[in-house]
């Protein structure tokens, strides 16, 4: 291990008193003080050491400090924690003042070309030097004790021995816990113009020898004054903290005399920093100025001091100290420490471990009797060096022995057993040292702050500086704010880590192994004063120059804040720059070049880290206003309007009453403080400055405009609605027309001359506040002008006074331009100003796509030529303006009637003669031209039942034509007519919905076609909820009972349900209770029950089926799907409607269906439910081929129609509803799937492929095409009651069983099996039942038939029997091949009954479907049951 560099504060403190002669012959010869001038010959170079086992060990350099012992009676009294507080104030005045000189000397560079301040930093010297200079004694420590005291007199005072002998027997008023075990030096100094002479000067010193022992010395000096020597540089001794005496009255420091008798000559030092609070030095400081002759200052602390001693008196006094040290003060200490070292010897043998092991735990009386200190009358044990005198108690050397270890008065710490560690560091007897200090250490007595120090690196390092800051600061309490620790223990952390980063080695300090920079992080924890802030900033140093800039950079930030609290900018302001250019610096990133290159990202582009860089720039910015430079805080504030990033710290956490963040309180936003900031400064800056903003060049580094979604709108294009809307109404013009004619629909994208037009700028606010962009207008040149930079005089262009953007807010904002005559234009730029402060231009041209022609474009990248927007202004042609009679906002219920009127007005030059209309798939609407009783019925009693004939096409809906001589008085609409166009909108579906109409006009047959737009957006509100549910009924009269439910789902409107017409092409409905106008209520339900019976007489059905399963039964085995539209079918309608009359015009109380409108209306809701449906059930299947595989009604299905009415309001309307599907159906499409299944799969290289088919596959599978269930519904007779006399024996009850085939296609096999005993294991009331007689009963069923099985059930007691325990199996067969299915009504019982018996003529061959169900009696509370009353009780 190399021997270890020690601080040097950790050297000997010598004290000098005095005479009043030395002053005045130092004085005389312009000297500063005896002190100041010996620590000018400190450290001393080649002094040998001896260890206690006798080894040599050369210092190559041997600190000593010297002071006057006057300073330290002055300081020593004043309480630490007070003088702990001042010394940092004291630091952080020092630096405040310096800080500004540093800055200018940052970049200063030496003879060879490289940075004075690339291994450490000023401001962290300036610190190391106020620490090392404290030499006042501390009660916790020993080194700043006095280790030797000087008595210095002159040969020039009227009797040397008596000035010797009055310093010798003066009384020193140190605290008691001050250690005064010193070494006491007699110094005689004999100047030139002494009028004693050299003999007698050599007399009197051996009279002092003789007195006073060998420690004496006798120094003569020349001093010469005229001339007076050369200046000699010389180390500047650190500075030190003022005494609060000589704050109090302040000493009168020697003025320097002029050039012929000056011996140290000051430059003038700067004023006290006005914010310091602590007083400063005597001015002029002694030797920390330079003569005004030297060289020019260089980048240090101090550039050091002059002495203007003769090379014979700097001999004469290099010899003393010589003398001093080497032969007086090292052999002492090593004395000392041998005779220190035996009591610590003997003190760790085990009986006296054990013994005072006893004292320790149980206490002695005897302690309390022990000297708190050792003093100067005490026996000696010690002597000095080869001593013939001993006089009393004007020894040399004091007591050794009497040091104990015992607490002072003061709450010293400072025993034997430390000196003896803190002599033998000094001495270097670095064993012993670390024993003592491991052994102090363990009884919590410190050592923990020297042990780094003389140690080799190891991780047990920084355990030791954990362990010795934690025993400053002591426990810390709990609390929300971080605690800071007292003056006292933050100074003493400030000296361990000065002493650690001095006496470590740079490299072992900065080893992953010590990692020393968090060391000075540690002791600087949470304390806001300059000197911890500059150990952060030290700490970031260190970490920069490891490379470590992450952690570099936060500490810089800590740093700069604490400066910044302090007022310390101009130090701060160079952090907070520090921290802004570490974290910019990218980090490494080892990708493959492929990746930037698919990223379309260069390598080096970094921006930084977002979350923090923001924080800095602010910080910079506030700084530089404050401090005056407003064009450099614009600068940073405006670069910080830029969009935030949301999981950056928070600027300014909000405080709650105590102070502590408050979850519960929003946020206060990064960006609105820093837009208020800017504005502030911008303004000020304006109007302080004039126009000197303009050479500041300032652009916006956020944008607004989004140059890829403005676009240019014409009178005909609408502003609202989805452009894929819009999109989709021309493509299906386009494929309409196309079987019509070949005319185009035109798309000229031109404005008209003295039309306008306008530029619809979307405008995006990036920021998370509010923004204000005044004088918003766009600049128009003319395509061949390409160096015009204004609008021409013949274009009018808008200007938006102010448009406000909310956070993240998105609007777009149309400019109105119009053109006197036809030119070519292009729309350059957006151009607003900002707040009304700052102007601010945006192109408006997008990027060229990326070429990819030639091997070059494809290696490099390579763009076409920014896409400008341009406009063509023409004359005037054909325009049709379209626009609402009413534009209010639209409010209605769903499924109302709403009459609706657009205006149209030829705006162009020429005739239109043609008119087309198109709407979205999902709106529907009926045009009235040349119909106004388009709702009304065409007979005056039209009958309760009715028969539609649909297509059953899902084909949407073609464009319809407008007569124009319809709704206008001429056969073609001129240039300057208007002319309304009426229609009834029926609002089918709830929610926001937009009416998008897109009007088609041409002037001849043979012309090109014009298109203009119109929107209309409304809201539908719900009115009434409708839900139906079936069952199968017993009765011979229907087969199904429908229930349905109105719900009114309003607040405070009651609704009249004036009519409900159901819709199907296989069942009949008809009300099974009477109807009457029902008004519900909010809130309510009114009720409806419907018989539902098979209806056979319409067409389609059959035909309909095999149609779904022929088509996919092509599409499944791969085949093309044929363009044929589905068959037409037949719907039987019935109405059940009240008779209180509503419908204007109208004379019955029926509401026909077959009204073109009614029946518009209805195909078009149907469509809309169909078209829906399929595409969620067959997602694989294109939509395309949808109506083509697909009808719009599937036979089964029953649709209800509700006509409701608000008669208060006068609004009517009607609601849609597909209703439940009614029949048994037996999977149609099973051999269509199985086929498909079955059949060879085609080869392909695509796996999609394959998964498509399956999932096609498997949509028809489960579609409502594929239904199967059971047909046959059972019905038990319950309820009846049978009266027996028991007493006669046990009696047959007959029991009932009806079966009906709900399958209107397909016949069935029902064998009913009745168990015998079902034994008597019950836990309910009811008894089981045991069948006798017929047990199974078997029978055939044809669709729609009914039959009913009698049998017997053998009551042995009265009681209620259960009828349960029994089954129904159920075989379904393929309708007969002979003949097809009877279209006739349901059979009578009498006609069931009758097929039910065997038949001679020749039955059908059956043929099974392989279709099988099993039921039993239903399981909870609603089981049949019959009753069997014994009449012989009653009896």
């Amino acid at each position: 291990m190399a021997q270890p560099t020690l601080p040097a504060s950790l050297s000997p403190h010598v004290c000098i008193l005095a005479s009043p002669d030395v002053q005045q012959v130092l004085e005389g010869a312009g000297l500063p003080p005896l002190p100041e001038i010996l620590q000018c010959f400190s450290p001393l170079p080649n002094v040998t050491t001896r260890t206690t086992s006798l080894t040599s060990v050369p210092h190559e350099m041997f600190f000593v400090r010297f002071s006057d012992v006057l300073d330290i009676e002055n300081a020593v009294h004043e309480d630490e924690e007070q003088r702990a507080g001042r010394m940092m104030d004291w630091i952080g005045s020092r630096i405040s003042q310096r800080c500004e000189r540093w800055m200018e000397t940052l970049d200063a560079v030496d003879d060879k070309g490289r940075k004075v301040w690339r291994n450490s930093t000023p401001w962290w010297e300036e610190v190391k030097r106020c620490v090392e200079g404290d030499h006042v004694p501390s009660s916790t420590e020993g080194w700043n004790h006095p280790v030797s005291l000087i008595l210095a007199v002159t040969t020039t005072a009227a009797n040397p021995l008596q000035a010797l002998q009055e310093l010798a027997s003066r009384a020193f008023d140190f605290p008691p816990w001050v250690d005064l075990t010193s070494l006491r030096y007699f110094l005689i100094i004999h100047p030139s113009n002494s009028p004693l002479a050299d003999p007698i000067a050599e007399a009197l010193i051996n009279a002092v020898k003789k007195q006073y022992g060998l420690h004496s010395y006798l120094l003569p000096l020349h001093l010469p004054t005229d001339p007076l020597p050369q200046p000699v540089t010389i180390q500047a001794p650190p500075p030190r903290l003022p005494t609060t005496s000589s704050l109090e009255s302040p000493l009168l420091a020697p003025q320097p005399s002029g050039p012929d008798g000056l011996g140290i000559s000051p430059t003038p030092s700067p004023p006290p920093h006005p914010a310091s609070p602590m007083p400063h030095e005597r001015r002029p400081p002694p030797l920390t100025n330079k003569s005004p002759e030297g060289p020019p200052p260089s980048p240090t602390i101090d550039t050091g001091a002059t002495l203007r001693l003769a090379s014979d008196d700097i001999q004469q006094i290099g010899a003393f100290m010589r003398e001093f040290v080497a032969r007086n003060l090292v052999p002492w200490m090593e004395k000392c420490v041998i005779e220190w070292n035996e009591n610590y010897s003997s003190s760790r043998r085990l009986p006296s471990r054990l013994f005072s092991s006893t004292r320790r735990l149980f206490g002695a009386a005897s302690a309390a009797s022990s000297p708190a200190t050792p003093t100067h009358g005490s026996s000696p044990s010690v002597s000095s060096v080869t001593s013939r005198f001993t006089h009393g108690a004007n020894n040399s050397v004091s007591s050794i022995t009497s040091v104990t270890s015992v607490s002072t008065m003061g709450g010293g710490n400072v025993n034997q057993q430390r000196r003896l560690a803190e002599f033998a560091t000094i001495l270097g007897d670095y064993k012993l040292a670390i024993s003592v200090w491991e052994t102090l250490r363990k009884e919590g007595r410190g050592g923990s702050d020297i042990l780094p120090l003389l140690s080799a690196p190891s991780p047990a390092l920084a355990l030791h500086a954990d362990h010795a800051l934690s025993t400053l600061r002591g426990p810390q309490p709990r609390q929300g704010t971080p605690f800071e620790a007292p003056a006292n223990a933050q100074y003493r952390a400030l000296a361990y880590a000065v002493r650690w980063e001095s006496g470590l080695d740079r490299r072992d300090f900065l080893s992953p192994t010590l990692e020393g920079e968090r060391w000075l992080v540690k002791a600087a924890s949470s304390a806001e004063e300059p000197p911890t802030a500059i150990l952060y900033a030290h700490a970031a140093f260190l970490s920069e120059t490891k490379r470590s800039r992450r952690r570099a950079a936060l500490w810089y930030l800590v740093a700069a804040e604490k400066l910044e609290k302090t007022g310390i900018k101009t130090l701060a302001m160079y952090f907070f720059r520090k921290a802004h250019e570490l974290y910019q610096v990218p980090p490494p990133k080892e990708l493959s070049p492929s990746f930037w290159e698919s990223e379309d990202r260069s390598p080096t582009q970094w921006e930084g880290f977002s979350a923090v860089l923001p924080a800095i720039e602010h910080e910079l910015g506030r700084l530089l206003y404050t401090t005056g430079d407003t064009a450099g805080a614009v600068r940073y504030f405006l670069a910080l309007l830029k969009p935030v990033v949301q999981h950056g710290p928070q600027l300014h956490p909000p405080l709650s009453a105590n102070g502590a963040g408050s979850p519960l309180l929003p946020q206060p936003s990064r960006g609105k403080v820093y837009l208020e900031d800017f504005r502030v400064a911008f303004k000020h800056f304006k109007v302080t400055e004039g126009d000197a903003w303009k050479k500041l060049e300032l652009q916006l580094p956020i944008t607004f405009c989004q140059a890829k979604q403005t676009r240019v709108r014409f009178p005909g294009d609408a502003v609202e609605g989805d452009s894929a809307a819009w999109e989709k109404l021309e493509d299906d013009w386009a494929a309409f027309w196309s079987q019509h004619g070949k005319e185009k629909l035109g798309k000229s994208g031109k404005a008209a001359v003295n039309e306008t037009f306008w530029v619809d700028l979307v405008l995006k606010n990036p920021l998370d506040v509010e923004v204000t962009l005044s004088g918003l207008t766009v600049s128009v040149r003319e395509k061949s002008a390409e160096e015009a930079k204004e609008t021409p005089d013949f274009v009018e262009v808008e200007v938006v006074d102010d448009v406000v953007l909310g956070a993240r807010d998105t609007r777009t904002i149309p400019i109105a331009v119009q053109c006197k005559k036809p030119a070519a234009l292009v729309v350059t730029h957006a151009v607003y100003e900002f707040f009304s402060l700052l102007p601010a231009t945006e192109p408006l041209a997008v990027r060229g796509r990326r070429l990819n022609d030639t091997p070059k474009q494809r290696q490099e990248k390579t763009y076409a030529p920014d896409v400008l927007i341009r406009v063509e202004v023409e004359e005037a042609g054909q325009r049709l303006h379209v626009h609402f009679v009413d534009d209010r906002h639209l409010v209605l219920a769903q499924g109302e009637y709403k009459h609706q009127r657009v205006w149209l007005t030829n705006s162009g030059t020429r005739a239109i003669s043609e008119l087309w209309v198109l709407t979205g798939e999902n709106d529907e609407l009926w045009i009235e031209a040349g119909d106004s009783n388009s709702l009304e019925a065409s007979s005056s009693s039209p009958p309760k039942t009715e028969i539609l004939h649909s297509t059953n096409s899902l084909a949407p809906r073609t464009p319809y034509r407008i007569p124009i001589d319809a709704i206008h008085s001429a056969p073609q609409l001129e240039p300057g007519e208007e002319t309304q166009v009426p229609f009834i909108l029926h609002a089918a579906h709830h929610g926001e919905q937009d009416l998008c109409m897109l009007f088609v006009f041409r002037e001849a047959a043979d012309a090109p076609f014009h298109s203009t737009r119109v929107t209309r957006r409304y809201e539908v509100k719900p009115i009434l909820n409708i839900s139906t549910s079936a069952r199968a009924s017993a009765s011979s009269d229907q087969a199904y009972i429908i229930n349905v439910e109105i719900e009114n789902v309003t607040n405070s409107t009651n609704v009249e349900v004036k009519q409900v017409s159901t819709l199907s092409a296989s069942w009949d409905c008809s009300p099974l209770h009477p109807c009457s106008s029902v008004a519900v209520h909010p809130h309510q339900i009114a009720s409806l029950t419907l018989g539902a019976r098979s209806w056979q007489a319409g067409s389609g059905v059959s035909e309909t089926r095999e149609f779904v399963a022929r088509k996919l039964h092509a599409l499944l085995q791969g085949d093309p799907v044929d363009a044929s539209e589905p068959p037409a079918l037949d719907l039987t309608c019935t109405h059940i409607a009240s008779k209180i009359h509503y419908m204007p015009c109208q004379d019955s109380d029926i509401v026909p269906l077959h009204t073109p409108a009614t029946q518009h209306f209805i195909h078009c809701g149907r469509r809309t439910m169909t078209a829906q449906a399929t595409a969620a059930s067959h997602p694989d299947i294109p939509a395309r081929l949808h109506r083509t595989l697909f009808p719009l009604y599937n036979p089964s299905t029953v649709d209800l129609v509700v006509f409701w009415a608000l008669p208060a309001q006068k609004r009517a309307g009607h609601i849609l509803l597909q209703g439940p599907a009614l029949g048994a159906s037996h999977a149609p499409l099973r051999e269509v799937v199985q086929a498909a299944r079955s059949m060879k799969a085609k080869r392909s290289m695509y796996a999609e492929t394959q998964r498509e088919r399956a999932a096609i596959i498997e949509a028809v599978e489960t579609c409502e095409w594929n239904r199967e269930e059971d047909p046959v519904a059972v019905f038990v007779k319950d309820g009846a009651v049978v009266e027996h006399d028991f007493r006669q024996g046990p009696c047959h009850v007959p029991v009932s069983f009806t079966f009906r085939n709900l399958s209107l296609t397909h016949p069935a096999r029902v064998t009913l099996k009745l168990a015998e005993d079902a034994g008597s294991d019950r836990t309910d009331n009811f008894l089981s039942p045991s069948y006798t007689g017929r047990l199974v009963h078997r029978t055939l069923l044809e669709p729609a038939q009914s039959y009913t099985a009698h049998a017997k059930l053998w009551a042995t007691r009265p009681g209620c029997y259960a009828l349960e325990s029994w089954t129904v199996e159920t075989e379904v067969g393929e309708p007969p091949v002979h003949a097809p299915p009877q279209e006739s009504p349901e059979p009578t019982p009498a006609e069931t009954e009758k097929a039910s018996q065997p038949q001679s003529s020749h039955p059908p061959v059956w043929r099974s479907r392989q279709l099988r169900y099993l039921q039993r009696p239903p399981a909870g509370c609603a089981r049949p049951f019959v009753t069997v009353v014994d009449t012989g009780r009653l009896g």
